[in-house]
């Protein structure tokens, strides 16, 4: 189909909000509002949620996912730039597991500042090497390290190269695991036999990168303006903190993509909006959907009682909210405290909060249902997830705080996130514990508190959540961001083990699941490491929350995908 002499791909499928068969419409431009920013615009450090749904329009990777309402086919490596998915059976996975062989397919083309250009297998070498930037190392660099032969050694040699010769270092030093033959070929070697490498090859972060990007530092001010786009759209104007705009990639060849049919013409985000604000647009029609906030907490119940299909609910396993506990805190060198926490919290109502039982469940422990290695164990389990703040009383005690203790709580200061603080807040009184609450934007939240340079702003303990990188055989991506230290120096870089958790058995159990060629077997030793941090009350888990989200009812085929906003290179909207 074309419209506007713009070509998109051509499908029928199921409307969000009616069970017959729909043509899709072409066109239009897809407004969404909301309050913060993205992290990012760099693939290779981008990774809040609301972030990666517009990633999405603007990257490609060598496999990806099909965003579907089929938990089975969401969950399910399919080809994207590579010809087709390695397995054994066609050759393309070695018979000991550990090499993988791509093949990129016809029309792929890089939209650039100095003009369109093909893509070719030392882009996808050059996206991985990124990862390891000296100067803005990716947040998802430890799946790489831990997996690609070559990938840590590469990313020491590099760690010390002089600012002015980085790109020069970076481009000519090789990973022993990364291989190119010709334009076209590229050979992946691990370290050990896994079940999961292609869905890390299936993240943003494992965006191919054109040999400009070397020239600056990763995810800058100087970078976001020759971001280049191998996807369906490009971003075309960038205001920090007020818009996005995405527009078509002339340079996108339909034909070549089995992921994005991309019917909009256009994708504009804006900003700095407050909740109810951006929650009226939507619900009047005035703009199409929410950004990076939810709708607001009055106005779920109407919408769920009448199951008004501008409300999408998915359960997306998110490990959301939960309580990080900072080890860098003095009182929480205290085991019994950070038990005290697990049993004082009041889960039941946070739920309240976050929409109660229709959008979220109890969590007591890590990994969701949803999870494959998923084992229901609740180790410190109250009737209803309302606590005990008497034995909450009595482990203060013991730890040598009968009077209780302040405690101070950093938290995101929008959308629902101030009111889960405040009942937080008065959870934890009821043992003695005093709060002090904290409130800051998401960027402050990761960059001056989560961040572990020792310029780190104090903090005891925070609210934050968590979203799978992937779906089905996922595991890792809760266990290993969150509670991995191997390798980590006091003052170095901690990634996304936001508390400081340091336990020399996790890594051992995490070691031995992720070099488990066996499924079923890494199951079994992700379960007893998420029974290790739990003994040592890491975190205090509250929520698995579900994936909802709110549009205007001209919004059609809106698709979960593992980001906040679904996928928004599949939805049309109707009747604009």
């Amino acid at each position: 189909m074309r419209k506007g002499g713009v070509a998109v791909r051509e499908t029928t499928t199921r409307t969000a909000s009616s069970t017959e068969q729909q043509a899709p419409r072409c066109g239009g431009t897809l407004t969404m509002v909301g309050a913060g920013d993205v992290d990012y615009l760099d693939p290779a450090l981008a990774y809040h949620t609301a972030t990666r749904g517009i990633v999405r329009g603007y990257t490609r990777q060598l496999v990806g996912y099909v965003a579907s309402r089929n938990r089975a086919a969401a969950g399910k490596i399919v080809a994207d730039l590579a010809t087709e998915v390695p397995t054994v059976a066609n050759g393309r996975i070695s018979a000991d597991g550990t090499q993988y062989r791509f093949t990129l397919a016809d029309g792929l083309r890089w939209n650039t500042q100095s003009g369109i250009r093909p893509l070719v297998a030392g882009d996808v070498v050059r996206g991985i090497k990124r990862l390891a930037h000296p100067l803005a190392s990716s947040p998802g660099l430890a799946y790489y390290l831990s997996t690609i032969d070559g990938m840590t050694e590469f990313r020491d040699t590099v760690a010390d190269a002089p600012r002015d010769t980085i790109a020069e270092i970076m481009e000519h030093t090789e990973i022993r695991g990364v291989r190119v033959r010709g334009d076209r070929e590229i050979w992946f070697t691990t370290r050990y036999p896994t079940s999961d490498f292609l869905n890390m090859l299936a993240l943003p972060f494992a965006t191919p990168a054109p040999v400009e990007y070397l020239d600056f530092v990763p995810g800058s001010h100087e970078f976001n303006r020759v971001l280049a786009s191998n996807g369906p759209y490009r971003v075309v104007n960038y205001v920090p903190g007020e818009r996005i705009v995405l527009e078509r990639n002339p340079a996108w060849e339909p034909k070549s993509d089995r992921l994005r049919a991309a019917y909009l013409d256009s994708i504009v985000v804006r900003e700095g909006m407050s909740e109810r604000a951006a929650h009226e647009l939507v619900a009047t029609g005035a703009a199409d959907m929410l950004w990076d906030i939810q709708p607001l907490t009055e106005e779920l119940p109407p919408l769920l009682h009448s199951d008004d299909p501008r409300l999408e609910v998915y359960p997306a396993g998110l490990f959301s909210p939960y309580l990080v506990i900072n080890f860098a805190s003095p009182v929480m060198a205290s085991r019994e405290v950070r038990v005290a926490l697990q049993y004082v919290v009041d889960k039941a109502a946070v739920s309240r909060v976050w929409g109660g039982p229709r959008l979220n469940d109890i969590a007591d422990q890590i990994l969701p249902p949803l999870c494959t290695a998923h084992r229901e164990y609740r180790p410190y389990g109250t009737e209803g997830g309302r606590g005990d703040p008497e034995l909450a009383k009595k482990l203060l005690a013991d730890a040598g705080y009968p009077d209780g203790l302040t405690l101070r709580l950093v938290f995101r200061d929008r959308d629902i996130h101030p009111e889960t603080a405040e009942v937080v807040k008065a959870a934890l009184a009821r043992a003695g514990i005093r709060v002090e609450l904290v409130g800051v934007s998401i960027n402050e939240l990761f960059t001056d508190y989560f961040a572990t340079s020792v310029t780190q702003k104090s903090w005891d303990i925070a609210l934050t959540g968590w979203e799978p990188d992937w779906y089905g055989n996922n595991a890792r991506t809760y266990l290993q961001p969150l509670f991995d230290s191997r390798g980590v120096v006091e003052r170095g870089d901690w990634g996304s083990n936001f508390g400081r958790y340091r336990s020399a058995k996790v890594n051992e159990l995490l070691g031995a699941a992720l070099t488990s060629a066996d499924e079923a077997r890494a199951g079994e030793l992700f379960r007893r490491m998420e029974a290790e941090v739990l003994h040592d009350a890491a975190v205090v888990p509250i929520l698995f929350a579900h994936q909802y989200w709110f549009h205007a009812t001209t919004v059609r085929n809106w698709l979960p995908y593992p980001v906040l906003n679904g996928d928004l290179t599949n939805l049309w909207l109707d009747g604009k």
